[in-house]
């Protein structure tokens, strides 16, 4: 009788899975994706969380993968395997654990097999040969690596929107106590991985891999227990706050947002202790000592001229080098904690995308616009390096400099300058926006009508750009005869559509639903996230002070210090060439005049040219490879700052790339003028005056 019983209960249990399942097919199978050769169907909402994800591959990475994998297919032990494919679904990277080692063989085989090939044909010499080996070893271990390191850096874009999303739900479940509901409503609020994590936390539940929602965040927890504590425990609060009474629930709802912003701000004050030993290596490894050894060049190859060439420096400088740098500062960046993100302009209608820029109703693409800035520079350089050859000049050199940092300038300004401006006026509001909220909610808590309550809030706000967005709601109030939900959300009026704010679109949502319980209540809300979001506007400020120092030293390295050794070096370098040049020549006369053929080489002047003094690499190739290391530092330098200050941020980066770019390069041009004035002209008389004459 009880076994008959249990069996009804699974069978119900089973039907209840079916139906979910059916309800999923039923969603995708109406619809044929119109573009695509095959009969392959998409729901609505799937479909386009299929298109988020990218089911199919698509970079070169998941497309190199899938290529190879057909070659040669080679599976791995299972727990290698599967340790693989974990940090492929966390990536969010459409490859198998097969592809990522068929590949790295691939490469393993095909790269060596290429340079020994070259080598026997005389293309390449040994010592190159040997420099190319352990590049492509390199390159194998990064290939095969890849997963992880990218899937740290989802990992850190996730970390980046863990507090709104904690503030989503519990904005949420103040007026809905439901944790699927909130969930959902996070989910449809954030953008990029962990609104992907979410969304697919719902399917799986939808199709039938977790039996409700509540198991399926059982299961979420454990994976960021060790990942992220205070973001599990929030989570966890927020579960066991769904059968508690209302004052409980209320109070679990505040522990949650005052753990993920005590956790957030005690992790940043950790990060930040922890990267003064970071900084003081990038700022004496990776760019002073570097460029200070460059003065030694001349010396160096003084003295082994035979295993040191020219094209080593450009290859150890312009590429080695900032690879390296490259790959330590984002080492350094996948332990950042989380922060805040920066808030999303994509929607905004008439901004142009990234690597556009509009002029009137046009859309003008900005990498030919920056080719023709650049262009005058880099043939006036380039048709200067002949003579410059003769004179041992720098100068058409260094208009090349010019011109490479006149496209890059040209190039991040027009891409970040109209985007930037919409950014930095979202984030104003976005700031402003609590204490809206708190004008308005104490207004309507005391009685006050809503109408009457939003033109006294413009009134005491009038000085902050927030109350154009209350402006707005009002007059759709008056002149249209709008709800309050009318006046922010009609499609084509609504006040929130012209404040393309993730944030305040969502609050607003919040509070709208929230006063269909009551005027009461709504105020209520409004003065409950006013708080929220004044606490989370307090953390961001002491974050942004913790990291002040680090920033702060930072640019100065990349807007002067940097720039500076860079044009003092090139200065004394080639100084210092043209004095062993000016030596090694009059050595080699004397040499020839005397019948002494040993005598040069005795004095290690063979690798400068006996008899004419000519060093091995040019003083204007010499400047070009300072000062393409000098832009490659500055632009990594900018990158670090960018990720460090405001976490995952394109137009950021472009706009402090742009003045980074300029001020340095105008710092570079104006050291190295200075000190050749001072130090170049005087010792090239010197060098005139002392030559034999003949």
């Amino acid at each position: 009788m009880f076994g008959s019983g249990k069996k009804k209960i699974e069978d119900v249990a089973e039907e209840a899975r079916k139906a979910r399942m059916r309800k999923v097919m039923e969603e995708a199978s109406p619809h044929v994706r119109p573009d695509a050769g095959n009969s392959k169907f998409y729901g609505t909402d799937y479909r386009q969380f299929l298109k988020e994800i990218k089911t199919e591959p698509q970079g070169l990475y998941e497309k190199s993968c899938s290529f190879a994998e057909k070659l040669l297919r080679i599976k791995q032990d299972a727990a290698a395997s599967a340790g693989l494919e974990e940090k492929l679904k966390t990536a969010y990277i459409n490859a198998s654990p097969s592809g990522v080692l068929s590949l790295s063989l691939l490469l393993l085989i095909a790269l060596p097999a290429t340079i020994l090939s070259l080598l026997l044909l005389g293309f390449l010499d040994f010592t190159f040969s040997i420099l190319m080996l352990l590049f492509s070893l390199v390159l194998v271990f990064l290939v095969y690596n890849y997963p992880e390191s990218h899937a740290k850096s989802v990992q850190v874009k996730m970390s980046s929107d863990i507090v709104l999303a904690i503030l989503y739900m519990v904005i949420y479940m103040r007026n809905n106590p439901s944790i699927e509901g909130a969930v959902k409503f996070a989910a449809d609020n954030l953008s990029g991985p962990l609104s992907w994590d979410l969304k697919k936390l719902m399917w799986d539940t939808e199709v039938g891999i977790h039996e409700s929602v509540d198991a399926a965040l059982i299961s979420y927890l454990a994976k960021w227990k060790d990942k992220n504590r205070e973001f599990a425990e929030s989570l966890h609060l927020l579960r066991n706050s769904t059968s508690e009474i209302d004052v409980r629930r209320d109070a679990m709802y505040d522990e949650a947002i005052s753990v993920i912003l005590n956790g957030t701000r005690e992790r940043m004050k950790h990060y930040a202790q922890g990267l003064r030993m970071p900084v003081t290596l990038i700022h004496a490894m990776g760019v002073l000592l570097p460029i200070i050894g460059l003065v030694m060049f001349p010396i160096v190859v003084l003295f082994m001229q035979d295993a040191v060439k020219p094209i080593f420096i450009f290859i150890g400088y312009d590429i080695l080098l900032p690879a390296f740098l490259f790959w330590y500062m984002n080492y350094i960046l996948q332990t950042k904690p989380p922060t805040f993100s920066q808030p999303d302009t994509t929607k905004v209608k008439g901004l142009a995308p990234m690597g556009k820029f509009r002029m009137g109703k046009i859309l003008v693409p900005i990498i030919p616009v920056a080719i023709l800035a650049a262009l005058p520079f880099l043939l006036f350089g380039i048709s200067g390096l002949p003579a410059a050859e003769k004179s041992q000049s720098v100068f058409s050199s260094i208009v090349i400099i010019i011109g490479m940092a006149v496209g890059i300038f040209t190039y991040t300004i027009l891409d970040s300058w109209q985007k930037m401006k919409i950014r930095n006026d979202i984030e104003k509001i976005e700031d402003e926006f609590s204490e809206a909220l708190f004008q308005l909610g104490n207004k309507i808590a005391g009685g006050t009508p809503i109408e009457v309550a939003t033109d006294s809030a413009i009134e005491n706000m009038k000085s902050m750009k927030i109350s154009e967005l209350f402006w707005n709601i009002s007059v759709n109030m008056k002149k249209l005869g709008f709800s309050f939900e009318q006046a922010l959300f009609d499609k084509e009026y609504g006040a929130v559509w012209a404040y393309p704010s993730r944030l305040i679109r969502s609050v607003m949502q919040a509070i709208v639903q929230s006063s269909e319980k009551g005027v009461r209540v709504a105020s209520m809300s409004m003065l409950t996230v006013s708080r929220y979001l004044k606490g989370m506007h307090e953390v961001k400020e002491e974050i942004n002070e913790i990291l002040g120092e680090t920033v702060s030293s930072m640019r100065f390295l990349a807007l002067f210090l940097a720039p500076i050794v860079s044009g003092v070096v090139v200065t004394m370098a080639v100084i210092i060439m043209r004095i062993l040049s000016s030596l090694c020549g009059q050595i080699g006369n004397l040499a020839s005049e005397t019948d002494m053929t040993g005598f040069s080489s005795f004095v290690f002047c063979a690798g400068w040219g006996q008899n004419t003094g000519t060093p091995p690499i040019s003083p204007n190739a010499f400047q070009l490879v300072v000062g393409i290391y000098m832009l490659e530092t500055i632009i990594l330098l900018s990158y670090f700052i960018n990720r460090i200050e405001y976490g995952d941020d394109a137009i950021g980066l472009r706009d402090i790339i742009a003045y980074t770019v300029l001020i340095s390069t105008i710092v570079y041009v104006a050291s190295w003028f200075v000190t050749q004035a001072m130090f170049g002209g005087p010792i090239e008389q010197l060098l005139m005056s002392s030559a034999p004459r003949t």
